[in-house]
């Protein structure tokens, strides 16, 4: 049976518990709310600059027929999981992965692994695949790592990034950027659009690809970085926000027990008086 003692010392403990996991909330609120504003104003840029970047590099292999892009024309193909160097970041970790692992087993890419939670998660769900991996920040993107793995990625033709996106501070989903240009005008089925429509490009076609081939890929894969942090740190929130809850119902049930056994003692209490009163008049 449960003593007084017990319970005491669960509801010290479970209080303790709470003040700890709010303030790792309220730390991941800052957080989110921090790199929120940036990442939201920027997406629509930068999708927008990805849907440019398909239709400009189409136009060029459409005029030139045979030709291949500057960079690389390798066909070698590198899918990125963005990971994470800790826990408590609730589902959408593990939900990415699980896409992630879909196309690895289907398409057999090259891969590379940001974050040192997703060495483990290799190892346990891929344990014969091949991988590179970067230590990389969850909190910021550091200029010296994000050029190591920007270095390593553009001997690639094809790079694709698996990472969380944000939707809104209840929901955070799983997210697929061709950072290359690569399948941004899919259509139902996922086949790729036909781009009916002929540009005129000044000075060329060829030149223009050359500048969007050449910067606009690494400030894609920035922001799918800052779109995984951002992710990250909304459903670390939420996670913490629902251990709270479940905390509060636990002290609630060990206050009721503490209740139930000083009610217990009381009566026992009692008991032992009227027994008492009842040798004394006899």
């Amino acid at each position: 049976m449960i003593t007084k003692k017990q319970i005491i010392f669960e509801l010290e403990s479970l209080l303790s518990l709470r003040g700890l996991v709010e303030v790792y909330e309220e730390v991941a609120a800052t957080q989110m709310q921090k790199v929120r504003g940036a990442v939201l104003q920027s997406r629509q840029f930068q999708e927008g600059l990805l849907a440019v970047f398909s239709r400009v590099k189409k136009a060029y292999l459409k005029q030139q027929k045979t030709a291949k892009l500057h960079r690389v024309s390798n066909g070698r193909v590198v899918a990125v999981f963005v990971a994470a160097n800790s826990g408590l970041y609730g589902d959408i970790v593990d939900r990415v992965f699980d896409e992630f692992v879909e196309y690895v087993k289907k398409d057999k890419p090259d891969v590379v692994i940001l974050g040192k939670l997703g060495v483990s998660m290799m190892e346990d769900k891929l344990p014969k695949f091949l991988y590179n991996y970067f230590d990389f920040s969850d909190k910021t993107v550091e200029q010296e790592s994000f050029e190591m793995v920007i270095r390593y990625l553009i001997q690639f033709e094809k790079i694709v990034v698996f990472h969380g996106r944000f939707k809104t501070i209840l929901s955070q989903d799983p997210s697929v950027t061709w950072v290359s240009g690569e399948r941004l005008d899919q259509g139902e089925g996922g086949q790729e659009a036909r781009v009916e429509t002929d540009y005129l490009f000044e000075p060329s076609v060829d030149d223009v690809a050359k500048v969007f081939e050449g910067e606009i890929l690494a400030s894609s894969f920035e922001q799918t970085l800052h779109e995984s942090q951002l992710a990250k740190f909304a459903s670390r929130m939420l996670a913490l926000d629902r251990s709270v809850d479940n905390i509060e119902k636990r002290v609630e049930a060990v206050r009721r027990q503490g209740r139930k056994i000083n009610h217990r003692l009381f009566n026992r209490g009692q008991l032992a008086t009227i027994s008492g009163i009842s040798l004394w008049g006899k």
